[in-house]
């Protein structure tokens, strides 16, 4: 049996790589990779609550995100271009949503509704004219996306209480910017390097459009918010953009 915790160093791509070893049939690297990563899915499951839970490992959650890993093991392709562990990521985030869904009208308390504490979050909503969602359920999953968002354009030096700020005043503009935030969602190499090193060339982007870069230069930040919304599974957020532009 092969001991992956000797030469595994929790990379992504080495994730991937031992992913696609198991899906070739080998059951026992499968035990000892989920053994291994069950303080990634501890992570991710706890990541749902703003307080430590002390015994996480007994609750519904904990085998609610095992499940959710094993699942993601089954269903990951490479060839779509994502790394496994962003792919699981988003399997077990998914799952917990629907855990909580489900549960909502029985129990409403096992909600971790402190998120709805958050001072900035709620100005957030109200600038985007979104806090009468409708069920607490979905405003709950909205904030979720809000938060993750939040943390993913902070890797660009951006922040999210200046997403008005970034947004272009006309409509023509703003569809401009859809469209070339899809064309580099689309191209692997150009997104790739966006989602990794944090930037896009001019040359290569002019490439797959027909914009004038001082133009593109001077939406750049509002094209970056656009390609982490589209590059993710942000459905509360491609509703708003639909309505807005």
């Amino acid at each position: 049996m092969l001991f992956i915790s000797a030469i595994i160093n929790y990379t992504a791509e080495t994730a991937t790589h031992i992913v696609e070893r198991i899906k070739k049939g080998d059951k026992q690297l499968k035990e000892k990779f989920i053994e291994d990563y069950i303080p990634f899915v501890l992570k991710v499951v706890s990541s749902f609550y703003s307080s430590k839970i002390v015994d996480l490992k007994s609750s519904d959650e904990y085998s609610i995100g095992l499940m959710a890993f094993d699942e993601a093991i089954e269903k990951f392709d490479s060839d779509r271009g994502k790394s496994f562990i962003k792919f699981a990521e988003l399997v077990i985030k998914r799952r917990m949503i629907d855990y909580f869904r489900n549960i909502s009208s029985v129990c409403k308390n096992e909600i971790p509704f402190s998120y709805f504490s958050s001072k900035s979050y709620v100005d957030i909503e109200e600038q985007i004219n979104l806090s009468n969602r409708g069920t607490e359920m979905d405003r709950y999953e909205f904030i979720y996306e809000l938060k993750d968002f939040s943390e993913k354009l902070e890797d660009f030096g951006l922040n999210i209480s200046n997403l008005p700020n970034y947004m272009p005043k006309h409509k023509d503009s703003k569809q401009m910017c859809i469209g070339i935030a899809k064309k580099i969602v689309e191209n692997r190499k150009i997104y790739d390097k966006l989602r990794n090193k944090k930037y896009f060339h001019m040359k290569e982007l002019s490439k797959i459009i027909d914009v004038h870069p001082k133009t593109v230069e001077r939406n750049r930040e509002f094209i970056i918010c656009l390609c982490i919304i589209y590059g993710n599974d942000y459905g509360n957020f491609k509703t708003y953009l639909n309505k807005i532009c």
